[in-house]
């Protein structure tokens, strides 16, 4: 498909307004200046709070705690004390974000995150470290424009391209073109807005996420303007909670229908007959227990002592239990296929996985139920290309050399050199092509990459998924199972565990893609060697062998041929080689930041194979394309400035004590305060240590959930919004005579209203069923939130009163002798100020 054949339906009518941001200077150093405060007034302190805190947690940013990039930045402007007040205003302004991502916040917003004058830099600085790293204002919205008015006229524009238009790279050019917008005040005189280009290899966009249209629509059950498809690639969203920035993208932004995916599988065996559910509970946690030891030993059984693999110690593990436990075939066939959901997990047989850090990322998934989009995966990336405004994407551009540094001939950038004969010259190049395309060499590097990062490439493992997708007129399944395990025979020996290998991943899921195609519809999976068995074997091969395991699953119904039928051979695709990341036997979890880090000035590196924390993902793409984008972003325009000092010292009283002696003290300078001060400091960085220690042992307080939408207005607000404020927009053009008019937000938001006043009772009823079914969703998860709250809180008091006995707080010997000066201090000030007939309550202690 080509790119520019994609209906018309898939980009946004229209674009939230624009908001211009307010001259800074007019406020700062202005103890008089009340901003507009962006914290709601009938909200609770308490209340309030813990929406902040959600808010970070739905950002992937601790909410009691720096960042090590903001650590970094701060640590010298900030005390221990500040850091609170720091964190309250940036998890403010992350609660903006997080409650409406369909607009931008701005830096006025952000300063209403501020309770007080002497906090604006603080606001400022929490700002920009959230815009520049990715965690507000990013993905299809449009952002704050601060880009002079005589910018149009400089004689210098820097060029960024991107090679690759998958969700790295897409997400990284998106981003790019919205840190430029906000922080055009920020280029060097003389420049220009830069320009940002995306070359891509194929005609299509996408990538490794590719929607195939089916060949027939006749009869799709789907939204209006959705397309019947088969997701070849990226298929499943793998929860949208906890930071997931998908969830800001899909459901905040650009408002795509999903299903979400209910974990009521079954599992058949391979002659047919449904597998034990009690047998399976027992089979998986040996499997559990095979996995959890051959990671507490990190033995290399069976394998090459040097790089040990998993798979390798798992049969060894396996073969111990055999040894001393009757295990009978069943339950071998049972084990392998937890293998094989292993080996799809990874991409890769389990014999290709380090053995130490296989799982590097564990414990970094998103909670949430999975999902499928309706119509299609691809309806992401395309968001990213067509809102708020296209990007400039150039299809079939194959690059085939990136000459950079003195190589190059382009002073301190890059040449590129596509097959087709166009050749750029760019200050800046992001390479996001799949770690596969790297390592086949297909794109020459001139001079080569440097060893370290040649070195990951090598080591880093590129594994492969395949599909055989089976299209049905009617269903003969249960349409309400997402998912169908098949276990599998082995070829050889039932008892020996080597058996089991080359044909465990052989069809042994089939998830029921119906209501996200929108066609009766299975989607096999071909995991470990069968993945690579697929890539050569014949189509009616595998799809007689398909229709054959159907049909003993579901023998008391006829199993008939599908009316269509495709197989995706992703190895062979030369612009792929392959699906996902995995870490190879000699590689490590800091492959992957060698993998993100730049070469030199002008090379830089995005995609799921650099993003140590949520590789072989499309989330992990997208904020390694942010990330990206972040450092592109520093190196033109510059580190963020933080004022010194960031936080101006509080007024204080400016009178004198008087001593016997009869001289004067200032407040500040007294030894009361500084032991004061010492104490507290201590106090907090205790309460820190103990808040540490308690998230260690029992995890983080829990939050209340989100509650999903119960306002049956703002669901249809959503599906409506771009819709409407195109008319509004063409309505105020009418009013003003004026072209470039836009409505208002309020505008919009009043002909919403009216909308879903007129709407007909049958356009409303989904919107309404919706909300009651969410209404019932969030009373069971309020019911659960509060019994996990009650246990926390006990666990909490337990916890908090032993650990405390075993770690006392015990003041150091300058506050102890601070602490005796300053009660001397007391006790004369006292006597003095008697002797004057009165007592100040404040030196009553310190």
């Amino acid at each position: 498909m080509d790119l520019d054949s994609a209906p018309a339906s898939a980009k946004p009518s229209s674009t939230p307004t624009v908001r211009t941001v307010p001259d800074r200077t007019l406020i700062k150093g202005r103890a008089d200046f009340r901003p507009k405060t962006a914290i709601p007034q009938d909200l609770t302190a308490e209340e309030y709070a813990k929406q902040c805190v959600q808010a970070a947690i739905a950002s992937r940013l601790p909410p009691y705690a720096l960042h090590p990039n903001e650590y970094a930045l701060l640590r010298n402007h900030i005390n221990h004390l500040q850091v609170t007040t720091y964190l309250h205003i940036r998890n403010g302004i992350l609660r903006l974000w997080q409650r409406n991502p369909l607009v931008s916040v701005t830096r006025e917003e952000a300063a209403g995150c501020a309770k007080d004058y002497r906090f604006f830099d603080v606001a400022e600085v929490a700002y920009e470290v959230l815009v520049r790293g990715g965690y507000i204002n990013f993905g299809c919205v449009e952002v704050p424009n601060t880009i002079p008015a005589n910018l149009g006229n400089a004689k210098r524009r820097k060029t960024i391209v991107v090679i690759g238009a998958g969700m790295s790279g897409l997400g990284c050019a998106r981003q790019l073109e919205g840190l430029f917008t906000q922080f055009g005040d920020r280029l060097p005189a003389g420049e220009g807005m830069p320009k940002v280009i995306v070359l891509e290899a194929r005609g299509r966009l996408g990538g490794r996420i590719y929607s195939h249209p089916l060949k027939s629509q006749a009869g799709a059950d789907l939204p209006e303007g959705k397309r019947a498809t088969a997701d070849l690639g990226a298929q499943v969203i793998t929860g949208f909670d906890n930071g997931n920035p998908l969830g800001v993208l899909i459901r905040g932004q650009l408002a795509l229908h999903y299903h979400s995916l209910k974990d009521n599988s079954s599992l058949y065996d391979s002659d047919g007959t449904l597998a034990p559910k009690d047998r399976d509970m027992l089979v998986e946690k040996l499997y559990n227990d095979i996995l959890d030891r051959e990671t507490i030993n990190l033995e290399p059984h069976g394998s090459d002592s040097r790089h040990p693999t998993l798979g390798k110690t798992m049969d060894s593990v396996l073969r111990q239990y055999q040894d001393i436990i009757d295990i009978a075939p069943r339950d071998l066939r049972l084990i392998n296929w937890h293998y094989a959901n292993l080996e799809y997990a990874n991409a890769a047989n389990v014999d290709l996985l380090s053995l130490g850090h296989w799982d590097q990322d564990d414990g970094n998934d998103f909670s949430g139920a999975h999902a499928m989009l309706l119509g299609g995966y691809t309806q992401l990336p395309r968001g990213l290309w067509l809102s708020p405004r296209k990007l400039d994407l150039r299809t079939r551009h194959v690059v085939k050399r990136v000459s950079y540094g003195s190589s190059s001939g382009v002073e301190g950038g890059a040449r590129i050199q596509c097959e087709n004969g166009e050749t750029l010259d760019a200050d800046k190049v992001v390479i996001t092509v799949p770690l596969g395309v790297l390592k086949a060499g297909t794109v020459t590097f001139e001079p080569p990459l440097p060893d370290w990062k040649s070195g990951a490439i090598e080591r880093l493992g590129y594994g492969l998924l395949n599909k055989v997708i089976l299209v049905y007129d009617v269903p003969f399944w249960d349409v309400e199972n997402d998912m169908v395990g098949l276990l599998r025979d082995p070829l050889g020996d039932p008892t020996i565990q080597e058996s089991y290998e080359s044909n465990r991943g052989r069809f042994y899921m089939f998830w029921n893609c119906t209501k996200a195609s929108g066609k009766p519809t299975l989607v096999a999976l071909m995991a470990g060697d069968a993945a690579t068995q697929t890539e050569l074997e014949s189509d009616d091969t595998l799809i007689n062998e398909a229709t054959t395991a159907l049909s003993k699953m579901y023998s008391d119904r006829s199993v008939p041929l599908p009316t269509e039928t495709i197989v995706t051979r992703w190895q062979k695709d030369p612009y792929s080689r392959g699906s996902y990341s995995f870490v190879g036997s000699e590689a490590t979890a800091d492959d992957y930041d060698m993998m993100s880090k730049p070469v030199g000035n002008s090379l830089y590196f995005a995609g799921e194979a650099s993003c140590r924390a949520y590789p072989a993902t499309v989330h992990g793409a997208y904020i390694s394309g942010l990330q990206a984008a972040s450092e592109i972003a520093e190196s033109m325009l510059g580190p963020i400035q933080v004022p010194s000092p960031l936080i101006p010292p509080k007024p204080k009283f400016q009178g004198s004590y008087s001593s016997l002696s009869g001289s004067k003290r200032k407040a500040e300078d007294s030894v009361i305060e500084k032991a004061r001060e010492l104490k507290s400091a201590r106090l907090e960085v205790y309460e820190d240590q103990l808040k540490q220690a308690l998230v260690k042992a029992l995890g983080e307080r829990p939050t209340k959930p989100g509650r999903s939408g119960a306002n049956p207005f703002l669901l249809y607000q959503k599906d409506h919004w771009f819709i409407c404020k195109a008319k509004c927009d063409e309505a105020r053009r009418k009013a003003t005579n004026n072209p470039e008019a836009k409505a208002t937000r309020n505008e919009v938001r009043a002909a919403l209203g009216q909308m879903w006043r007129d709407a007909p009772e049958d356009e409303k009823r989904p919107y309404l069923n919706e909300t009651e079914n969410n209404k019932r969703s969030n009373a069971a998860s309020v019911t659960e939130f509060k019994k996990k709250l009650a246990e926390w809180d006990k666990a909490a008091v337990k916890f908090r009163k032993e650990w405390k006995e075993a770690n006392p707080s015990v003041p150091g010997d300058d506050e102890v002798l601070l602490a005796r000066q300053a009660e001397l201090e007391i006790a004369e000030i006292k006597r003095s100020r008697k002797l004057n007939g009165f007592i100040d309550s404040d030196d009553e202690g310190y």
